[in-house]
């Protein structure tokens, strides 16, 4: 098996059809990337390499099957992603961490706070990171952050279905090697970011609040300045 490619762990018809779109753009701009899918019924595509069958128990499965990657070196996809430009120099980010991954639009939520306590105990400023897109290579300290990630994913399954705050989790007590990749990797739409403003009364007031303006403002008191930079910024 090749030591590098792209793994979509998928289900269902509707994301089944929509990685196949994503991975038809790696291989547009990354023609060279081997591609795998762990899906839980059997896939003929042109672009898909390889394919192997799992058994889908929740609507999470990557959290069970992240670990079955055949490369050395994995980028995970989630289906609704799409490649806009070559992407191999990703894997690059690997020669000197064990991971690579982007922040999530999610930082610290109030209401997931008061769910999973060690959650909690995490400070903002240490955010969410989006499993949807992130790249990492085979090594006992991975692995070990893998099952760390499970067991507290499923500690919690019952009050937060979703994988992200487990992984923040995981990724704050297992002292894994990991670089967080600039937004370009991991471009969010305007939707999801209006739904952190939709649901801010649950995130709590300290959710993407602005802590540290750095710009030329030309402003001679705070209030002015304040203002312009609260005007001219634009937030990842």
């Amino acid at each position: 098996m090749k030591n590098r490619g792209v793994v979509y762990i998928v289900f269902g018809e509707k994301y089944i059809k929509e990685a196949i779109l994503s991975a038809s753009t790696v291989k547009k701009y990354s023609p060279n990337l081997h591609i795998t899918f762990l899906c839980d019924q059997k896939i003929e595509s042109e672009f898909v390499d390889d394919f192997k069958k799992i058994k889908v128990n929740h609507i999470r499965p990557k959290v069970d099957y992240i670990s079955f990657s055949p490369y050395d070196e994995t980028l995970l996809l989630d289906s609704d992603t799409i490649v806009n430009y070559d992407i191999t120099d990703i894997f690059d980010i690997l020669k000197k961490y064990d991971l690579g991954i982007c922040h999530d639009l999610a930082r610290k939520r109030t209401n997931v706070s008061t769910l999973i306590p060690p959650y909690n105990e995490i400070p903002y400023c240490f955010p969410e990171v989006n499993p949807g897109v992130f790249v990492f290579k085979k090594s006992e300290q991975v692995e070990s952050f893998f099952k760390m990630w499970r067991s507290y994913f499923y500690k919690y399954h019952g009050v937060w279905p979703y994988e992200q705050p487990t992984f923040r989790v995981a990724l704050w007590e297992s002292g894994v090697n990991f670089y967080i990749l600039p937004p370009e990797y991991n471009i969010r739409s305007k939707q999801n970011r209006e739904k952190q403003h939709k649901f801010h009364h649950e995130f709590g007031s300290q959710h993407l609040k602005e802590r540290i303006f750095h710009m030329h403002h030309g402003k001679e008191t705070v209030e002015d300045a304040l203002q312009h930079c609260v005007e001219d910024y634009m937030p990842y």
